[in-house]
């Protein structure tokens, strides 16, 4: 695990916090030589596309499932929107 000092981390944050999201591997911050504190990553990065593969399956799911349902023949908002005008 990569160590900085607290001093390099009030300067150098944003440039901390990307590495830990990016390597997904903390970083310890030491004050006078000690361990005081862990940034960690709230989730591992993921490398895998299985999002994107189930979220391609829940479309093509409720395709399917809107493919049952009636077409309708006329368009109800124009046919309000005929109805007003004079």
């Amino acid at each position: 695990m990569k160590t900085a000092t607290i001093r390099e981390a009030q300067h150098h944050l944003s440039k901390l916090v990307d590495e830990v999201i990016e390597t997904g591997n903390g970083v310890v911050l030491t004050r006078r030589g000690k361990q005081v504190v862990k940034l960690l990553p709230v989730q591992a990065p993921t490398s895998d596309s299985s999002d994107l593969m189930n979220w391609n399956d829940a479309i093509r799911e409720r395709n399917e499932a809107l493919g049952d349902l009636p077409q309708l023949k006329r368009n109800p908002v124009l046919e309000m929107r005929e109805e007003e005008r004079y």
